[in-house]
């Protein structure tokens, strides 16, 4: 098996990954140390795609509040 280190650039990301998917309860991101980010769908168990525009899938994730 070989591993592979993720480019040192990230993908481009669409507005809509950035407000919906990275908000998703069936979504999350990873954030590298220079700023580069991945959206990633835990359905598709994918990234996201750059030119995504919209989801049938979407469900805001729910924050428990502070108190």
């Amino acid at each position: 098996m070989t591993d592979t280190a993720p480019a040192s650039t990230s993908p481009p990301i669409s507005s809509f990954a950035m407000t919906h998917c990275a908000t998703c309860a069936a979504g999350w991101m990873r954030q590298g140390k220079d700023g580069g980010v991945i959206v990633v769908c835990l359905l598709d168990r994918e990234p996201v795609w750059p030119e995504m525009t919209d989801c049938n899938r979407y469900e805001l994730r729910q924050v428990e509040a502070e108190d």
